[in-house]
């Protein structure tokens, strides 16, 4: 388990300092909630997969992307006739099924809307180390203390994973069941009695990774204080340096122009 969605590269916008690149998600990611018109909807979520691609983004993390979100996707292009009966211009009316032209094409803007917010986000994730993403955050006004709890955080997501696979096999080869086949044999077949046996069976396993978890925060903290860590009157520095670039000032005025030409054309359409 890897919370680290950073592909490692050095395409343009891996370059981009990571304060703009908020600036750009947040962009689309407002412009994307406002927008309720399937063309403007599908202009953004081009230009996104155009911005991943001319980075060299490989193509698999961008149809991992799209996997993730279909069944979301389906579901909400499914459903949304359904239960959004509005709109004057019949299609189909058969008792609870009302299809119209608009609420049809409401179900296809919300359709395009999901993975044009979901790429909005990994615009900046697929392309922003941990470290360079939590510093951009701490440049912008997050508080250090802050900033060093997320990134710790972050950090020891795949440690803990590793601690309960560990902990879960060293369980089972002790002879710990589980899987619940053990109630079935017992003759359980309720469902939530299988569940309830299940959660029950884990919490030899939860404890141990409890107890684990509490000596390593403690070797945690006490690195952290035998560095300095909180000292009153102490000036903080950063391994993470940023710097604003030519490139990435033009990246800035063009995304604020890019804004301005979208809010115009939200207005005329």
């Amino acid at each position: 388990m890897d919370a680290d969605l950073y592909v490692p590269g050095n395409g343009w916008l891996h370059r981009v300092d990571p304060r703009v690149k908020f600036l750009i998600s947040l962009v689309l990611l407002v412009l994307c909630l406002v927008w309720r018109t399937w063309p403007l909807m599908l202009a953004a979520l081009m230009l996104e997969h155009l911005m991943l691609l001319t980075d060299h983004i490989p193509w698999k993390n961008i149809a991992w992307v799209w996997k993730i979100l279909a069944v979301i996707i389906v579901l909400i292009v499914v459903l949304w006739p359904i239960f959004d009966r509005s709109g004057t211009h019949v299609l189909v009316d058969w008792g609870w099924l009302r299809l119209t032209r608009e609420n049809l094409l409401m179900a296809a803007v919300m359709g395009l809307r999901i993975p044009a917010l979901g790429f909005a986000c990994f615009l900046t994730l697929f392309t922003t180390s941990q470290a360079k993403l939590i510093r951009g955050a701490v440049a912008l006004g997050m508080p250090y203390s802050a900033g060093l709890t997320l990134a710790t955080a972050l950090r020891y997501i795949p440690v803990f994973a590793r601690i309960v696979t560990q902990v879960r096999d060293a369980q089972r080869a002790r002879g710990l069941d589980l899987s619940g086949e053990g109630a079935r044999m017992r003759g359980i077949r309720n469902p939530f009695s299988l569940m309830l046996a299940r959660a029950r069976a884990w919490v030899p396993v939860i404890v141990a990774v409890l107890i684990r978890a509490y000596r390593m925060s403690r070797s945690v903290g006490w690195a952290m204080e035998s560095r300095g860590l909180g000292l009153p009157g102490v000036k903080r520095s950063y391994r993470v340096r940023l710097a604003m670039r030519p490139a990435d000032w033009a990246i800035l005025v063009a995304t604020i122009v890019f804004t301005v030409l979208a809010i115009a054309a939200m207005v005329l359409l």
